[in-house]
């Protein structure tokens, strides 16, 4: 009787072990050497841990359907140089990051406290992508903007890691800090949803322009410049739209603003209309709580005072927005409009501490009486 137990389970240990899927190791990529026959031939793909050499760009353009595992740290060695460093291109593909898996960017050996102002510097990742998801990645130290998501249409973002805290004023040494490192620029895209994220920064949490349909829900962006819409920067009309844009249940701890709208008052025009913001919690940014203005120059980079109405802003709504402010020079609400309509502070709305007096130029918002 012995005999037969031991019989049957050695048996069933070698069913088992025939019926457990195995790696299939032409489907790894351990190299950067592995990346073009890999992703032309498989569409279930793992990757491993690796350096990428410095100048080089991954660019994985994944067969339709493909699912892509990160699962170690991929390192990308420092070269001054434009573009990116990681392209993921693909319909219906699903991608993401599991267990220790990194994205290492080596922004530390590139930051000069001058961004894209300063010696040349790639975006880190590029994500473009048509009914796709792209999940749990773990991003750090981006050399410039870290995570573009470009000419993409139903594509959902969710549960990724920004860490730029080396990068930080105070931390980063004098003239070694962080600039232009954007957490998300969407741009030329349709119905976008990135949700529960973390995104440590010096530059905007969340940037958008000609977008539509987009929704930003779940962050905690902390030391960045908030949650901003840019229009107006192309001289083609259809370059410049945002509309139907959600921000809602996150909260924005330091850094320079909460919440902006800006609009170019020296570029084409355009249209930024039907824009939500919806239980936001503000932390202490240092200069604007909610700044909509339509006087920004691009050339000179910086606000003139002078709004014009190339870029309309209309019917935007903001709920729920509470927070304080920590600056010298700070200010609850400015706006600056030229063309602006239907712009509703509604209840809940709760910004304290600001030093300097609210600023409502050529409007008055629905709802909230400036205090000017």
């Amino acid at each position: 009787m012995a005999f037969k137990v031991l019989a049957l389970t050695v048996c069933f240990a070698v069913l088992r072990a025939q019926s457990l899927p195995t790696p299939d190791a032409s489907c790894t990529i351990n190299s950067v050497n592995d990346v073009d026959s890999v992703v032309s031939s498989c569409t279930s793909i793992t990757v491993g841990t690796f350096t990428v050499p410095a100048g080089t760009t991954v660019i994985m353009n994944l067969k339709q359907g493909s699912t892509v595992s990160f699962t170690g740290t991929v390192d990308f060695a420092h070269k001054e140089s434009s573009g990116y460093l990681l392209e993921i291109i693909g319909n219906s593909v699903t991608v993401e990051g599991t267990g220790s898996h990194l994205f290492h960017g080596h922004g530390e050996q590139y930051w000069d406290g001058l961004g894209g102002a300063g010696t040349k510097k790639p975006v880190f990742i590029y994500l473009k992508g048509t009914g796709s998801t792209f999940k749990n990645f773990k991003i750090k130290n981006c050399p410039l903007r870290c995570v573009a998501i470009d000419g993409s249409s139903n594509v959902v973002v969710s549960g990724f890691t920004i860490d730029n805290a080396e990068g930080a004023p105070g931390t980063a040494q004098s003239g070694k800090e962080g600039h232009n490192t954007d957490g998300f620029d969407i741009a030329k895209s349709t119905y976008v949803t990135v949700k529960d994220a973390s995104v440590t920064n010096q530059d905007d949490c969340v940037a958008i322009n000609n977008a539509q349909h987009v929704t930003i829900d779940n962050f905690h962006c902390i030391g960045s410049h908030g949650f901003d819409i840019a229009a107006g920067m192309s001289s083609d009309y259809d370059q410049n739209g945002v509309q139907n844009v959600t921000f809602s249940n996150s909260i924005l701890d330091g850094g320079m603003y909460g919440l902006h709208i800006l609009a170019v008052n020296d570029g084409g025009q355009g249209k930024i209309d039907y824009i939500k913001y919806n239980n936001i919690k503000i932390n202490g940014p240092s200069d604007y709580g909610v700044m909509i203005q339509q006087d920004f120059s691009n050339a000179q980079q910086g606000s003139t005072g002078n709004p014009t109405g190339n870029v309309p802003i209309s019917n935007v709504d903001i709920k729920g927005v509470t927070g304080t402010m920590n600056g010298q020079y700070s200010s609850a609400v400015t706006i600056r409009c030229a063309a602006c309509s239907n712009i509703v502070f509604e209840s809940g709305f709760s910004i304290t501490g600001a030093k300097a007096k609210d600023e409502c130029k050529n409007f008055q918002p629905t709802g909230y009486t400036c205090n000017t």
